[in-house]
């Protein structure tokens, strides 16, 4: 089974029905309808959708306008319970994962919107000291500048470290 993708909303994680539809093996028109269902019992209930289900819509091929669904996490719950042997066990797999890294990498940009510009710099500044007294080359130091701005999700300039030829040069 192929990694479920998924959709962030305004912070807010969602799995195409055309792509569980895919990953359960199922036509996408035969889990539509069984949405609807869901969606009916959860109102009769009155159970809020938008937890499970948010109505979306797509254009196809031909430009032809067609529904479909976000689903969220608990929706996804609920269409894995419902499946059982191999599909089941597969989806449940690569929802349960698919969801877990969009939450650590949310998890991740949150720390970095959270870190100040000053501390990342007093960060990049305190290392490069640190390498300075132990006499490491510049390209070293522009190396591990690098590093730790792609940690923090900070755009890097293209040939950010550049070695000299000499520096190259190994014997």
């Amino acid at each position: 089974m192929n990694e479920l993708q998924l959709i962030n909303t305004d912070g807010e994680f969602y799995a195409d029905s055309r792509d569980v539809a895919q990953a359960i093996e199922r036509e996408h028109s035969k889990l539509l309808r069984t949405i609807r269902e869901y969606c009916g019992f959860l109102n009769e209930a009155k159970i809020g959708l938008n937890e499970f289900f948010v109505e979306g819509e797509y254009k196809d091929g031909i430009g032809r306008t067609l529904p479909c669904y976000l689903i969220t996490k608990k929706g996804c719950d609920m269409i894995a319970h419902k499946l059982t042997g191999r599909k089941g066990v597969l989806f449940t797999a690569a929802y349960v994962t698919a969801f877990e890294q969009m939450k650590e990498t949310a998890t991740a940009h949150k720390a970095v919107e959270t870190a100040s510009a000053s501390g990342i710099s007093s960060l990049i500044k305190n290392v490069r000291i640190v390498m300075e007294k132990q006499e490491s080359a510049p390209t070293e130091i522009a190396a591990q500048t690098e590093l730790f701005l792609r940690h923090f999700g900070l755009p890097v300039i293209n040939g950010f470290v550049k070695t000299s030829p000499w520096e190259q040069i190994t014997y």
